[in-house]
Order: structure tokens, then sequence, then C-alpha cells
């Protein structure tokens, strides 16, 4: 007795394909036969009673073996399951606003998407072709649609957290690393933050709980690291500005000091004229006293000398003090001016740095 697989039935004989690879005929028994059903019979030895047949008949035998084999391999190919096509190897969430948990297959290819908030739903729907994409393609449309929708303004981070399960393979650890580097590098030109951290299958399952992404979960936790805020380099045209700016400032500032320049001046020539009328009437008050003619010239002769010794200090003090303010004012100007040399020395710097 022999088991084998249901091939082909006719009202004379069965023919069924053994675990050897061999096609065997056998008799009825049992009134129906399904196609494919897997029974056990005696098979009957056909090979004597066509040792008389001419060459053209065996030939005609293995040929017709020959496409039974292969309609056999394909009826089978439907039935066996293929167990490693629909395995995740690593989840991906992507958290923006939006938050998806993508599936990826040991290809890195996305095998699942799930949409895990309101604003991951609405998105969902303009990524109807993102079965068997590829890592970086998947992780580009979300991006690029969280974009459009304007989830993903300016200063916002884009994170990306991977789990992967419990059948590790260094090889595509290091591929599916390296394909996350590659999408961090591609979205720092156009100066969006991608951070990525990995996580376990135990904080994933936490986070299912709770009805969340596993990063929004590490975000709770304060376990993700801040993305670094790069130094912009200032466009040529907005340095244009900030002279611009500077040069009216300063413009502004002369301005204020020429105006208290000027009332300095016009209180020193106020203070002078009261000064001048008070030594007129000093002088009066001299000639219409009662003091002799000589002792009044002697007097006069004294309050003129008084009054031009304190004229002549005043001028001084004046001057030593439009000195000060000039030197006070040449000292700020080179503070200002070797500030203004380190900064730029600090700008090219930085720009050789970063070049």
């Amino acid at each position: 007795m022999k088991k084998g697989i249901v091939m082909d039935v006719n009202d004379d004989y069965v023919t069924m394909l053994t675990p050897d690879g061999e096609f065997v005929k056998a008799k009825h028994t049992k009134k129906s036969y399904e196609i494919g059903e897997e029974i056990a019979c005696f098979p009957i030895d056909v090979r004597v009673r066509n040792a008389s047949k001419p060459q053209f008949f065996q030939v005609r035998k293995w040929r017709y073996a020959l496409v039974s084999s292969l309609v056999a391999i394909l009826f089978l190919s439907l039935f066996i399951p293929f167990s490693t096509r629909n395995e995740v190897y690593a989840y991906m969430s992507i958290d923006i606003n939006p938050s998806f948990e993508v599936g990826l297959d040991e290809n890195l290819q996305v095998i699942s998407l799930e949409a895990l908030n309101d604003e991951a739903k609405k998105l969902l729907e303009s990524i109807p072709d993102w079965k068997n994409s590829t890592l970086d393609s998947i992780t580009e449309e979300i991006i690029e649609h969280s974009k459009n929708s304007g989830y993903l303004k300016d200063g916002k981070q884009v994170l990306i957290t991977t789990v992967v399960t419990d059948s590790h393979d260094t090889k595509i650890d290091r591929e599916l690393e390296q394909g996350i580097e590659e999408i961090k590098k591609e979205y720092k030109k156009e100066q969006i933050a991608v951070t990525s951290i990995t996580s376990t299958v135990e904080t994933r399952k936490a986070a299912q709980e709770k009805g969340i992404s596993t990063g929004k979960l590490l975000i709770e936790k304060d376990k993700v690291p801040k993305p670094v805020q790069e130094k912009k380099v200032q466009p040529v045209r907005q340095e244009k500005k900030n002279q611009q700016k500077k040069a009216y400032e300063q413009k502004e500032i002369n301005k204020f000091k020429n105006n208290q320049k000027q009332q300095a001046e016009e209180v020193k020539e106020e203070l002078k004229e009261k000064k001048e009328q008070i030594k007129e009437k000093v002088k009066n008050n001299i000639e219409n006293s009662n003091m002799p003619a000589h002792l009044k010239e002697k007097k006069l002769e004294k309050i003129e000398e008084k009054w031009e010794k304190k004229k002549q200090k005043q001028e001084e003090n004046w001057e030593k003090k439009s000195r000060k303010k000039e030197e006070k004012k040449r000292d700020k100007e080179d503070r200002w001016d070797k500030k203004e040399n380190n900064n730029r020395g600090k700008d090219r710097k930085h720009d050789d740095d970063d070049d």
C-alpha cells in the first residue's frame, strides 16, 4: 500500500503522486475523490501491461508525467504557506503629530502600516500604495504628506523609533541603522531634524496597552534626546540689512550727540552772558559808590583781573571735559571695533568648521 495525493481521476483509475515523486495508478476504492486529497491504496503495476506498447506511447507517457509533475508543483505551491514572507522583523514608529507604526520584513520592505491617531488616519488615505514599499520611500511619503498638511512646521522634529523582534540578525540590523542614517542626512539638508532611537519589545507592548506609539511613550518618559539646533549661517542679504540698520542707528546717535553738543554750547553762552551781566552790575555799583576815584579804579582793576582768571579757568575746564569726552568716545569705538573683529573671526572659523 502506498500513500499519495490525488492528481487525476477517470472511470478506470486514480492517478496519485507519492512522496517519492512517483506517479502511480490505483483502482477506485470509494465513489468519489477530490483533487489534492491524500489517500492510501494499492498501486496497479502497469509497467508489464505497457511493455508491449510501441515507443510512441512510452514517449506520450513520459510527457504526461512531466506535465503532471509541473501541475502538481504549481498546485502544491498554492497550499504550502510561505511562513517567512509575512513575518515582521522590525517595527518602526514615526512620530511627528501623526503617529504611524511600520512593520518591516527581513528585506526591510513594508508589510504592515498602522495609523495610531486621528491625524495619521487622515494621512493614511493619501498613502494607498504602501505595501512592499521600501524603508526610505515609506518614511519619505509620511514626512512629505505631514509637511504638506501643515503638521511639520519649523523647529518640529521627526522621531523614528525602531524595535527589532526577537529574531536578531546583525547584517539586517546594520542595514536598518544605515537606512535611517541616510534618511536623517537627507532631511538635514532641508533643515528638518530627524531623531532616531532604538527600543525594546517590552516598551512597545507597554505603548500598545496605552494606545500610543513606542516613540510617544519614550517622550513621556523623557528618554528621547533633544535635537541639536545648528547655527544658521546668515545670508548676504540679511548681513546687508544688519549693516544698514547699524548705519541708521549710528546716524541717530551722532544726531543726538550733535544736539547735546549744541545744547551745551547754548547753555555755556547763556552762563557767559549772565556772568557778564553780573560783572557789569558790580562795576556800576562801584562807580556809583562814594569811594574815592583812585580806589574805584583799583577796585575795578582787581575785579577785572579776577573775572579774567575765572573765565580762563572755566575755559580750561570746558576743554578738559571735551578732551575726556573725546577720549571716552574713541575708547568705546575701539572696543566696539575689536568686538566686531572678534565676532567676524568666530563666524569665519565656524564656516570653516562646517566646510
